[in-house]
């Protein structure tokens, strides 16, 4: 369950990481930063607006690979699991009923 609870909060950071982002857009191109003055670098709030989409890009980037490696490593472990070799039978443990047409040999 560690597993399913580690994925839901790369999902929340992701969402909260793209919600942020979103919002940093909006308001840069809000206040202007894709005029002359943001090519020349004469805003201080153009430069932020700048710094803080290139953090964000990173952690956007670090949250992707975290969710790959994590889904990766469950699918291997899953296959892993899956193609082991086991000396026991899919049914061998299942009771059989009472009115089963065949019985069950036992060990």
């Amino acid at each position: 369950m560690s597993a399913f609870k580690n994925l839901i909060n790369l999902i929340l950071t992701l969402g909260f990481i793209l919600l942020l982002s979103y919002i940093s857009y909006e308001f840069c191109n809000w206040y202007g930063c894709s005029s002359w003055s943001y090519l020349l670098r004469s805003d201080l709030i153009c430069n932020a607006c700048t710094d803080i989409s290139y953090h964000l890009k990173n952690y956007q980037i670090s949250i992707y690979g975290g969710m790959f490696t994590l889904v990766s490593y469950h699918l291997t472990t899953l296959i892993n699991k899956a193609t082991a070799p086991s000396d026991k039978y899919i049914f061998e443990d299942y009771n059989l009923g009472r009115n089963s047409p065949r019985s069950l040999k036992t060990k």
